[in-house]
């Protein structure tokens, strides 16, 4: 895996920044800053830090699947609709 070194994250100038406390990166908001000190620096995190990663990781996951429904509903939406307008174009 290629390892970032330098990152460029503009958070702007009116919204609240949250820092990583380990290698001080900004992030536009607290969940973001949550799911990196878990997957960046999962060592140095104590528990409450932990759980709180692993509810926002939960959550995101659930956002994830979400989407995938959505998507697939979708396709299979579009799909059906192709297949009439061609059985009434035929």
């Amino acid at each position: 895996m290629e390892e970032v070194t330098a990152v460029d994250i503009e958070v702007p100038d009116d919204a609240t920044e949250y820092r990583c406390p380990y290698c001080d990166r900004p992030f536009r908001t607290e969940r973001y800053r949550t799911l990196h000190l878990g997957l960046d620096h999962p060592d140095l995190i104590d528990e409450a830090e932990r759980e709180a990663f692993q509810d926002a990781y939960l959550e995101e996951n659930d956002e994830i699947g979400r989407f995938r429904l959505k998507v697939l509903g979708t396709l299979v939406l579009v799909y059906f609709l192709f297949l009439f307008v061609y059985l009434l174009v035929n």
